[in-house]
């Protein structure tokens, strides 16, 4: 199932995927973080499809648009669902094409293979309380990805680890909120021993979170 995954951002403008069944994941193309942050978001789509299978309708598309990216959803069948993270501008009739050829195979693993379900690092609540931080966590997620590179440049690849820490605290201590970021970046600064560069971190950070706000006011 990875296979075909791969094989799918091939394409121009599929960065990331996941294929789930039911609540569980089944395959995915998601680092650790990103697919902590938007898994909640792909059970949303999820459960809408399983809404409007319900009421006896037939879509098999969704789009939830994202800050800088789509998250592009797919009915297989069976409660499965394809997700992909896109470009904005990316070429969608390509991909639903290539979709629609990769989905006699996808079915066929899914009937026939043992495939192992992979257990998410942290189970998102699917009630409207956790689908909400679900989807801000989602809408973040470039912010994250930007102030761990941020904080790479001074610690290395440590960075991974130590950004992942303090998130997880972070997000356990204040929720997932713009207004708690700066708590964020705190935790993270302290992790550079040098002062000079904990300062030109902190600067950077607090611009790229006004930048990020900026952006979101006149969306």
């Amino acid at each position: 199932m990875q296979k075909i995954l791969k094989e799918l951002e091939q394409l121009g403008g599929i960065h990331h995927s996941c294929l789930l069944k039911g609540d569980l994941m089944v395959a995915s193309t998601f680092p650790d973080l990103l697919e902590n942050n938007l898994l909640g978001a792909c059970r949303v789509a999820h459960q809408i499809f399983m809404a409007v299978e319900g009421m006896g309708c037939s879509h098999r598309e969704i789009f939830i648009e994202l800050e800088e990216n789509l998250l592009v959803g797919y009915f297989i069948a069976d409660e499965t669902v394809l997700a992909l993270l896109t470009d904005k501008d990316v070429n969608l009739a390509l991909i639903n094409t290539s979709v629609r050829s990769a989905l006699p195979r996808i079915k066929r693993q899914l009937i026939h293979a043992d495939i192992p379900v992979l257990q998410p690092a942290a189970t998102q609540k699917t009630a409207s309380g956790g689908v909400n931080q679900a989807l801000a966590e989602a809408e973040l997620m470039v912010l994250m990805g930007e102030l761990q590179e941020g904080l790479a440049e001074y610690i290395g690849p440590a960075a991974e680890i130590v950004f992942d820490d303090a998130y997880d605290h972070w997000k356990h201590k204040h929720g997932v909120h713009k207004s708690k970021i700066a708590e964020l970046i705190k935790a993270l600064a302290s992790e550079i021993e040098d002062k000079a560069d904990r300062t030109n971190y902190l600067q950077v950070a607090v611009n790229r979170v006004r930048a990020f706000s900026a952006k979101l006011s006149k969306s």
